[in-house]
């Protein structure tokens, strides 16, 4: 122990004042012989003694009183082994970078793991002192950071009081800079980040550091029990599965063991929320598996709700991964090959049956029929019941392939067809005359042709390549362009030579070019016939305008063709959209669109947010679970689309809780120089002097009292 002012112990020689005044006292008077009083003393005795008893008490508290007075100007303290992060108090500037991410949901003691997190930046908050500007980092992936520091530090305490653990993956490094870029605009010459985390290795990127040798100080908060074992499901997919019946898929759950322990484990698989299957796994420590599940979808239901999950651990968000399992809607393709060949792959229809039908299996989820344009004239309604007829209601797609214009009676039957929810794919070729489409052919078309142009005429074969058009702005958001990342080779590579060029547009509504190509020209043209969909495509579906056929973007954009005209969206293997991502929604042609998340809050999309789009952007997203959509088509009906229903699940990077090297964290800087270099910590023990100086002065107080 030792004193801040040790001169001030030469007040102890006070401590003579209290026992003269009662020796003093204590003085014998003259003794008078008085015979009552002898009596009346004889009685008090033990009076007496109690009187006695009295006077030595408070000639003890008043020395001590003295003495503790001494004491506390002294200022008396001791030293203790420090137990937390080193805080420096007085002005400076601070950052606490807090970790939110789901892993802060874990299970410690009872209580999660961020609970024990806040609870240590407040106390490090209250020793930065009120003269310190803070601000408090949020270290989960996505999360809103604060723009300045502050000295308010009562709103800073509610931020960590209403703190709760997110459904993302932490983002150290992430956290970091933007603590590093605030204390940078500070004018305080001591600035600190704490990092108050889990320090999780799936968090920092190492070779992409916040700062540099130059930066802050850091200290790290080690908070982590010694260990934290977790069991995850961290992926989940659907696949038809034969076997099982026309209804039957299987589901394949990764699961994976982040312990260093061998652990057994039971999964189950709901269905609409209902237990359907159950089964179990044995994984090393560090092991990952497949386990499958074979069921069947609720009958009657073409798609459905299902998840995997696990017995619940410590860190229970990550126990369960959720999917969406549907039933392949059969598209109906009646195809017409308007330049029929006798060598197969010189054929119109060649490359487009090969897309919808790729290797011409059972499953591809396609039914095609071909037929040529004589045979068309086998839809006219007279034809009903003979065994030629076609009949295009059974039909969901119509393809026309370099068919020449047909005639005003066979576009009639067609264009009807269209407006009662039909789709029609035209694509021109050598066979067809922009005169005669425009005489017959417009009803059906969102634009009129003109003479195609040849953009190689006249070049040299080694210059051939290099004056070929390419496919540019395509709209990524559409759901044919779905399948394609933003900069997609696999059809921005493709070379056109020849390509269709377009006159005034035609009677129909909504319509909209979704592809260019690099000259300006529009490639791909939608517009809306009644309650159908028509699609222009103004270079051919085989190679003789373009190389497009042989590029790996040619099936996907076929198939999402079809698909979109047929209005059927839903396939097996969709895209797993994580916590915070935007999920892109087909409209189909309804005018409001309600998506109702796993927390029972609804997001509407009608009027201006939805008019005239083909579809929408959903990113509200911050919860793992089922999201439901209900549409109200355009006669007002509302009823829950099971097409557009999708599910979300975490990140499952976050699951592994395998903390992270010291190499890995960002180096300390200067920046907070000055601050102890010990690991000790001192405890004043004038306050608690004073305290009982106030106690003392009470009790002597009522000593004289009495």
């Amino acid at each position: 122990m030792g004193f801040l002012a040790p001169l001030m112990l030469a007040g102890l020689a006070a401590l003579a004042v209290p026992i003269a005044i009662h020796l003093i006292g204590r003085q014998r008077a003259r003794i008078v012989k008085f015979a009552a009083l002898d009596f009346l003393m004889s009685t008090k005795r033990r009076t007496a003694r109690r009187l006695r008893l009295r006077e030595r008490v408070l000639l003890l508290v008043r020395i001590i009183a003295c003495a503790a007075v001494v004491l506390a100007l002294a200022k008396p303290f001791t030293s203790c082994e420090r137990k937390g992060p080193r805080v420096t108090r007085g002005p400076q500037a601070a950052v606490l970078v807090v970790d939110d991410s789901f892993a802060a949901g874990y299970i410690v003691d009872g209580k999660p793991w961020l609970a024990r997190a806040t609870t240590e930046a407040r106390r490090i908050l209250t020793q930065l002192g009120p003269e310190a500007e803070v601000a408090i980092v949020r270290s989960s992936e996505g999360a809103d950071h604060p723009t300045e520091l502050t000295r308010d530090h009562l709103r800073l305490r509610d931020q960590l009081i209403a703190l709760e653990p997110s459904s993302r993956p932490a983002d150290t490094t992430r956290g970091l800079a933007r603590a590093a870029q605030l204390l940078a605009a500070s004018s305080h010459a001591r600035k600190t980040v704490y990092l108050v985390s889990l320090n999780a290795k799936t968090g920092l990127r190492p070779d992409d550091l916040p700062w540099g040798k130059d930066g802050p100080e850091l200290v790290a908060v080690d908070l982590r029990p010694e260990k934290m074992p977790n069991l995850a499901v961290t992926a989940l997919r659907v696949v038809p599965e034969p076997g099982a019946g026309t209804r039957g898929v299987a589901f394949d759950a990764d699961v994976a063991n982040f312990s260093d322990t061998a652990a057994k484990i039971e999964l189950s698989l709901s269905i609409a929320d209902r237990v359907v299957a159950r089964g179990s796994l044995e994984l090393a420590k560090g092991e990952k598996r497949v386990k499958r599940f074979l069921a069947t979808l609720p009958p009657g239901a073409r798609a459905s709700d299902a998840s995997v999950s696990l017995d619940g651990d410590a860190l229970a968000i990550d126990d369960r991964r959720w999917v969406r399992a549907s039933l392949r809607d059969e598209v109906r393709v009646l195809l017409v090959d308007g330049d029929p060949r006798t060598v197969r792959h010189d054929d119109e229809v060649f490359y487009v049956e090969a897309a919808l039908r790729p290797g011409d299996r059972e499953d591809s989820g396609t039914l095609v029929r071909v037929i040529t344009a004589e045979e068309l004239a086998n839809i006219d309604p007279r034809m009903k019941g003979t065994a030629a007829a076609i009949e295009l209601e059974s039909y969901d797609v119509l393809i026309l392939a370099n068919v020449a214009a047909l005639s005003s009676e066979r576009v009639s039957v067609i264009a009807q067809w269209v407006r009662s929810g039909g789709g029609i794919l035209v694509a021109p070729g050598d066979q067809v005359d922009s005169a005669a489409y425009d005489r017959t052919m417009l009803p059906l078309l969102p634009q009129s042709l003109r003479d195609p142009i040849d953009t190689t005429w006249g070049a040299q074969a080694e210059d051939r390549d290099s004056r070929a058009l390419h496919l540019v702005k395509w709209e990524a958001d559409h759901p044919i362009f779905m399948p394609f990342s933003k900069a997609a080779p696999e059809l921005a590579d493709a070379k056109f030579f020849k390509i269709a060029l377009l006159g005034p547009t035609t009677a129909t509504a909504d319509r909209k070019v979704l592809a260019r190509f690099t000259n300006g020209a529009a490639a791909l043209i939608e517009a809306s016939i009644g309650a159908g969909r028509t699609l222009l495509f103004t270079s051919t579906l085989d190679r003789d305008w373009n190389d497009l056929p042989i590029h790996p973007g040619f099936l996907p954009l076929l198939q999402g063709a079809a698909r979109h005209l047929a209005r059927k969206h839903a396939s097996f293997g969709e895209t797993d959209h994580f916590v915070g991502s935007s999920v892109v929604l087909p409209t189909a042609d309804l005018k409001k669109l309600e998506i109702r998340g796993p927390d029972g809050k609804s997001s509407a999309f009608e009027g201006d947010r939805i008019a005239g789009r083909s579809s929408i952007r959903f990113g509200r997203t911050d919860r793992p679970g089922v999201f439901r959509v209900t549409g109200t088509d355009l006669t007002g009906g509302a009823h829950e689309r099971d097409e557009l229903g999708f599910v979300v699940n975490i990140d499952s990077r976050g699951s592994d809780l395998t903390p992270a090297a010291a190499a890995d964290l960002p180096p300390s800087g200067s920046g907070g120089s000055g601050a102890p270099a010990d690991e000790s910590r001192r405890v004043e023990l004038w306050h608690a002097l004073a305290a009982a100086l106030l106690l003392l002065l009470l009790a002597e107080g009522l000593l004289v009292q009495r």
